[in-house]
């Protein structure tokens, strides 16, 4: 069935198919459906989707107890639109789902294909990293926190000491043509380090050339101290 919707909003969507506002809109609106309602149960969270990871992208922690689905919503142009369901296990061991409403404050954003795991004396902190496409060479890529409290999703936790105060993640834009020749895709441009508990990334200058920000070799490493992410470099 997700597969089937997958093929539709490729029928449908901006991208090669017929730009049907429609039925696109349908058959993301099942699909995001759909997995809310399938992904409470544990089999699901276990199974490996070999096929669905060749059109959508599914990343999922060390743990096994969080996961991410993120599909190209096919209704963008140049600047695409993803959407993204989140699946988890509670302290219960009861499996949820969750998804962004437009009524809600928290905008989850880009495409998700990286999950770092903390593991903490008040149990594991996950670092959700996801990539957003703004033009054929403008791209960002963002580093979020994220929880599971008992049975509920925390996507507001600050704990990222930044010079600006406690935030909730970190984002950085950057021209995709800086970084074309490397061979991985999605771009990487965040790293982790499991035994230091730590997450770097690069720096990005703007300059006359790349105005939309160029990758350099330098990178901003940030450790977690047992209480927040600091920054060591």
């Amino acid at each position: 069935e997700l597969l089937g919707h997958l093929d539709n909003i490729g029928k449908y969507g901006n991208y090669g198919g017929s730009g049907d506002f429609d039925k696109v809109d349908r058959e993301n609106s099942q699909l995001r459906q759909k997995l809310v309602r399938y992904g409470r149960y544990a089999e699901v969270l276990k199974y490996a989707f070999p096929k669905l990871k060749e059109k959508m992208f599914v990343t999922t922690s060390k743990d096994g107890r969080m996961r991410i689905y993120s599909w190209d919503e096919e209704t963008g142009g140049t600047m695409h639109d993803y959407d993204s369901v989140i699946q988890y296990q509670g302290t219960s061991g009861k499996i949820y789902t969750w998804t962004n409403e437009p009524t809600d404050d928290v905008d989850i954003g880009g495409f998700y294909h990286q999950i770092f795991q903390v593991n903490t004396k008040a149990g594991p902190i996950y670092l959700a990293v996801s990539t957003f496409i703004g033009s054929t060479s403008l791209a960002g890529q963002a580093i979020k926190v994220v929880k599971i409290e008992g049975d509920k999703l925390d996507l507001n936790t600050r704990l990222i000491q930044t010079n600006s105060g406690l935030q909730n993640s970190i984002d950085f834009g950057y021209d995709f043509f800086s970084v074309v020749d490397r061979p991985e895709r999605p771009i990487r441009l965040f790293s982790f380090d499991e035994a230091k508990r730590s997450f770097q990334f690069p720096i990005v200058i703007e300059d006359e050339k790349t105005p939309q920000g160029r990758v350099t070799n330098r990178f901003i490493t940030y450790r977690f101290d047992g209480k927040y992410f600091v920054k060591i470099s």
